[in-house]
């Protein structure tokens, strides 16, 4: 049996369970299952499959043996919801399902148990399962999660697993957009504990450039080391890392002496007939023109998620907790308590499976006034 979580904050968690919609119990019953719809923060990822992730967004009700009813349903389910949102009833002092006739919702969980098992039977499990499941159980916990956005401390960062090309998560129209704010706007986010504590990799894509070519990785700035390999009299930082992005990501451009550290040739190894194969097992459709930018980008975000993944298990059970990634970063929501962690945090989000990309870690009491933290 397909297991259904019904998860409105701590105070409105059930399961439907052969029939009928419990509310106690749900570790014990959950523990029977292996598959589900979606994550639930009342469950143990590890020892389940989620089907969303099959179904790579399609919609639920392509796979019901009765779609009309089923969107008869579903519309009937969405104006209710809708309803309550309109009537602004907060959703902290009842359960949103006790707003339903249990006879509409057990027929509705019915009429998507009966999709489920045709998703689960007709819809082989993806190539990319394993880092969307990561991807998937951490968005999940970070939507759970409450930040401080300009003043409203019920915000919450909504993240789309799918909605780029490359695996880059983007945010929904109803999350904070922590991935667009412009500098400037940053010091409107701060932490309920009481630091954000961000882990930021160097140079991400350029190392994974020298991973994925063999190479090793220099221990301290990529700029730093282009600098003094490549720079041909440039002298600051900035005008390397400008020379070096313009170069990467044209085909045509040439540079000598970047040609001798780096091998942008490395993506024909993963590119074949219109798409992009990565170490994480996503295949991107794109011409040869963009086949390293997806690579790189791709491989980059799915390594930053991974290991933003590995430092929620690692924070498990502690007041600190992961409040948003960015493109090469992880910012936790960070408690002083759990200070003597800082260098194994730094350390678990450093190694990954193509090697170890050297990081800094900044602190800040909001997120538009973070300094780095001397280790």
């Amino acid at each position: 049996m397909i297991l259904q979580t019904l998860d409105i904050e701590n105070n409105c968690s059930g399961i439907f369970h052969k029939g009928k919609i419990i509310y106690k119990n749900l570790k014990k019953i959950s523990e029977k299952h292996s598959v589900a719809w979606k994550h639930s923060t009342i469950l143990d990822d590890s020892e389940y499959r989620y089907l969303y992730l099959h179904s790579k967004k399609r919609a639920l009700f392509e796979f019901s043996p009765e779609p009309e009813n089923f969107r008869l349903y579903h519309d009937y389910m969405s104006a209710q919801a809708l309803a309550a949102a309109t009537a602004k009833i907060d959703l902290e002092d009842m359960c949103i399902f006790d707003m339903f006739p249990e006879r509409k919702l057990i027929k509705w969980l019915s009429l998507r148990e009966s999709a489920l098992q045709v998703l689960l039977d007709t819809t082989p499990c993806p190539s990319d399962y394993n880092i969307l499941h990561k991807a998937h159980v951490l968005t999940t916990d970070m939507a759970s999660r409450r930040i401080n956005y300009r003043g409203d401390k019920n915000s919450r960062v909504l993240y789309d697993i799918f909605g780029s090309a490359t695996g880059r998560l983007t945010t929904r129209r109803k999350s904070a957009p922590v991935l667009t704010l412009k500098k400037e706007e940053r010091n409107a986010l701060t932490p309920q504990n009481d630091l954000y504590l961000e882990i930021d990799l160097n140079g991400a894509e350029i190392r994974t450039l020298l991973a994925l070519s063999g190479k090793g990785q220099p221990e301290y700035d990529i700029h730093e080391y282009n600098m003094t390999s490549a720079a041909r009299g440039l002298t600051t930082r900035q005008e390397i890392k400008a020379r070096f992005f313009a170069w990467l990501y044209n085909p045509e451009a040439k540079d000598y002496q970047l040609e001798k550290l780096y091998d942008k040739g490395v993506y024909k190894e993963y590119y074949e007939e219109g798409s992009v194969a990565t170490p994480f097992g996503r295949k991107l459709l794109t011409d040869e023109r963009k086949a390293l930018s997806y690579l790189l980008q791709s491989t980059t975000s799915d390594i930053v998620l991974e290991n933003a993944y590995k430092i929620m298990k690692f924070l498990g059970g502690k007041k600190s907790f992961v409040a948003f990634t960015m493109h090469d970063s992880v910012v936790l929501d960070f408690s002083r308590e759990d200070y003597h962690l800082v260098r194994d945090l730094k350390e678990v989000f450093e190694e990954n499976r193509l090697g170890r990309y050297h990081s800094r870690v900044c602190i800040g009491k909001n997120f538009g006034e973070m300094e780095e933290l001397k280790l």
